[in-house]
């Protein structure tokens, strides 16, 4: 499988402007033969605590239409209203299958997120082109417990707005959910600065295969592109059976 990471420099609470990156994005990724496109969390605005700007209720269609052209399946962040409030979500969408849709559970206190958004309540999981691939957010990355309930998915991605600050902890974190879950972990961060002047370019996009070693990309732009290849997986899987971890949980 192609993957494509989208490194926007997402501008600040300016939903159009990010939708002509996006479809950019999507033309670009369509000419290098990606498979799935993955952008960072709260794609169309940048992580905001005014979810005024940061709801967009035309998401969904607005990626279908880009799905539909392409034919590029793709996980995307943005914002929902729900009864209970505002949820900070990661979607999956392909020609055949979505929006499959994931509430972020760990809402970031230090920001002072959690007095805006309310959490999601469970894991989610879903096949494309035979590997089962979750979703997660952000803060989520920090706790083990949401990434054991994500077993046996073989592709774990986590969507995020992680500043330079904690790049460190990004990449020792992104390993370490690859190595204790046996499986590939890809971490899709924006870039830039947002309205705040927090600074993103220093945490860079990865994805880490079972052993905890980074997988090789290609960067064309803010376009990132990493080949999982059918040989990988099947190490993975071997790895599994071999070394049954897992099982003793």
């Amino acid at each position: 499988m192609i993957i494509g990471g989208a490194a926007l420099d997402i501008a600040w609470e300016d939903p159009a402007k990010n939708m002509e990156k996006i479809a950019d994005i999507f033309d670009q990724a369509f000419k290098k033969h990606v498979e799935l496109l993955v952008f960072p969390e709260m794609s169309l605005s940048g992580f905001s605590l005014n979810p005024e700007k940061t709801c967009t209720p035309y998401s969904d269609s607005f990626f279908d239409g880009l799905v539909r052209k392409t034919s590029i399946a793709a996980v995307y962040g943005h914002v929902e209203r729900e009864e209970s409030g505002y949820v900070n979500c990661a979607s999956f969408l392909s020609t055949d299958l979505g929006p499959v849709t994931y509430g972020k559970r760990k809402l970031f206190t230090y920001a002072d997120e959690h007095e805006s958004y309310v959490p999601g309540r469970q894991a989610i999981s879903l096949i494309h082109q035979g590997i089962e691939i979750s979703l997660n957010v952000c803060y989520d990355l920090r706790f083990p417990e949401l990434f054991r309930e994500n077993v046996p998915a073989e592709l774990m991605v986590v969507i995020a707005n992680w500043p330079s600050a904690r790049a460190r902890h990004w990449e020792v974190l992104l390993r370490a959910r690859a190595v204790e879950n046996q499986c590939f972990t890809l971490g899709v961060n924006r870039t830039g600065s947002d309205g705040k002047g927090v600074e993103y370019g220093g945490t860079k996009s990865m994805l880490i295969d079972h052993n905890g070693d980074e997988v090789e990309v290609e960067k064309v732009g803010e376009l990132l592109i990493w080949e999982l290849k059918d040989e990988a997986v099947e190490r993975m899987r071997a790895w599994r059976r071999k070394f049954p971890a897992l099982e003793d949980m």
